[in-house]
């Protein structure tokens, strides 16, 4: 068996799949298996460049130099300068690079709906009946300073409040609800008087 056969066909095989992969993520088809897959396939594509370039030294040497004037060929001036420029042009986020970095995805992957929280008025309303609970305050006394979702299940909500007669000082609280099952639960709640 020839070593530089091997290295050649190593390459050629390695280098086949890594494109196949390269293209489906730039096409927004990529998925956990192909981006491992791609990840994998670089290195060892890597590692079989490195053989490839030892075996192939001489011969990468005699493209590179002028064999009379020993000095440096053409073909090698151009491709180290199209290698700096898109790799400058990558690292600079330059606009050219950006839209064709994205361009596939742009393509091929279908428009996914954008995922929206709960309206303000529901997470108000939750926040309000939860305060009313878990707070013991009076209903028409809560004032929220903030309220949002954080997440899918889970409100915070901040602001003022008094308890109903006789004790009718007010205080400050900050409630994190959290959703379980179909029903609204007081997860952690900071009260303090205001002075």
């Amino acid at each position: 068996m020839k070593k530089k056969n091997l290295v050649s066909l190593m390459v050629a095989a390695v280098f086949t799949v890594l494109s196949v992969t390269g293209l489906l993520i730039y096409f927004g088809q990529s998925n956990h298996t192909i981006d491992h897959t791609h990840a994998w396939f670089g290195m060892l594509f890597f590692t079989a460049a490195v053989f490839h370039i030892v075996n192939n030294w001489s011969s990468i040497k005699g493209y590179s130099t002028d064999k009379r004037t020993g000095g440096i060929k053409r073909e090698l001036v151009i491709s180290a300068l199209m290698a700096v420029l898109f790799a400058g042009g990558i690292a600079a986020d330059l606009p050219v690079f950006k839209d064709l970095a994205n361009a596939g995805k742009k393509l091929f992957r279908p428009e996914r709906p954008e995922k929206r929280g709960m309206p303000k008025a529901a997470i108000d309303s939750i926040a309000r009946q939860m305060a009313v609970q878990g707070l013991a305050a009076d209903g028409e006394s809560i004032k929220f300073d903030s309220t949002a979702s954080l997440a899918e299940n889970v409100i915070m909500a901040q602001g003022t409040a008094s308890r109903p007669k006789p004790d009718t000082a007010m205080f400050r609280f900050t409630e994190v609800l959290t959703k379980e099952g179909k029903d609204w639960k007081v997860a952690a709640q900071q009260m303090a008087p205001v002075k």
